[in-house]
């Protein structure tokens, strides 16, 4: 037989495997010589559950705040930086409050200007105390306590604090996702200036805020056309929907919505309120999105794996991918907890899965 014909002969017959066994070091030498991983080897590949490296934690705004305040005096806005933001840290990771976010605390002092700037990230912003304005692509949007301020990526936008008390919010963007998928860009406005006014104040809120939106109107972006969420309209739905379910033991819950199309607020993120009365607990429940809580008003404290985190008003925790947690109100006041989810990351592509306890 002719050496072709005896190579395809072996072909046919297939190659000569050795009798299975353990490989020895030197053959996962040279695999790694030539850039490969022996499926046997990767870790979590038939794991039964998601493995998630991350761990629960949570920032106290009394801690966070003695820094910033170190923060205030050390950094001036124009100078070394254009936002004075101290960002939350997952202590499993080396940046990143979850896999897939991260959040923090952002000041802007009375007088301060922060300039206009744009990235691919989106953010959202948690007014938590005293009161000025952030300008998203010519809209200014004066900005309260409890308030929620929407900036879509790739959208100018600036902040102004034209009162007499510091600004604090909690800034919560897709940063870890969007650079992930090697997709972050960044650009500063023309002349680290403020951009120029070109809506009337509020102007989002005044058009599709009001449960209504003008005729004809089409969603043309995949972000919600309604930039602020005022947080008394948002704790008016609350109370309302509370009576209107019979006050509920384990409190209500609404989510935030774009008022074009139904859904989330931001193609990454969706944001939602929570209000579990005083002396109860929220319904026990895990899912495959990572989860940001943010206290807005009242005391408690949140079981995460059997592991409890004590919270009070505007400290925020971060909830790892299918965790198994359970929010608990203290005696004697309502808590309200705001949210931001990584959830529209996963429901696309049928990876979002949700547990939760059953209701009598």
């Amino acid at each position: 037989m002719s050496t072709t014909a005896e190579s395809r002969a072996a072909a046919s017959t297939g190659p000569n495997f050795a009798v299975p066994g353990e490989p020895d070091a030197a053959f996962y030498g040279r695999l790694g010589e030539a850039h490969l991983a022996p499926l046997w080897r990767v870790p979590g590949t038939d794991a039964p559950e998601p493995v998630v490296t991350d761990v629960p934690h949570v920032w106290h705004r009394r801690d966070v705040m003695a820094l910033m305040d170190e923060a205030a005096t050390a950094v001036d806005l124009g100078g070394e930086s254009d936002r004075r933001a101290l960002n939350a840290v997952n202590p499993a990771r080396r940046k990143g409050t979850t896999h897939t976010m991260i959040a923090g605390y952002q000041l802007v002092l009375p007088g301060e200007t922060a300039p206009a700037h744009r990235h691919t990230p989106s953010a959202i912003r948690l007014m938590l105390s005293g009161s000025g304005h952030t300008m998203v692509e010519g809209e200014p949007m004066l900005m309260n306590p409890g308030d929620l301020i929407l900036t879509p990526g790739w959208t100018w936008h600036d902040h102004r604090n034209d009162g007499d008390e510091p600004m604090l919010w909690l800034d919560a963007l897709d940063v870890p996702f969007v650079q992930t998928m090697n997709a972050q860009f960044y650009e500063d406005f023309p002349g680290k200036q403020l951009q120029p006014l070109t809506q009337a104040e509020d102007a989002s809120t005044n058009r599709y805020g009001t449960g209504m939106v003008p005729y004809g109107a089409r969603s043309k972006t995949l972000h919600s056309p309604l930039t602020k969420y005022p947080y008394a309209a948002t704790k008016e739905a609350l109370a309302k929907l509370r009576v209107d379910e019979g006050s509920p033991e384990h409190g209500v819950e609404l989510e935030f919505t774009n008022p074009l199309t139904g859904g989330p607020v931001l193609p990454t993120m969706t944001c939602g309120m929570h209000l579990v009365p005083a002396g109860n607990a929220a319904i026990t429940r895990r899912h495959t999105s990572s989860v940001i809580f943010c206290a807005v008003e009242g005391a408690g404290h949140t079981v995460i794996d059997g592991e409890r985190f004590d919270w009070e008003q505007h400290d925020f925790l971060a909830i790892p991918s299918w965790s198994t947690y359970r929010h608990v109100a203290d005696d004697g006041a309502d808590a309200v907890l705001f949210s931001m989810n990584d959830r529209p990351l996963y429901e696309p592509f049928g990876l979002y899965r949700e547990e939760r306890e059953e209701q009598s």
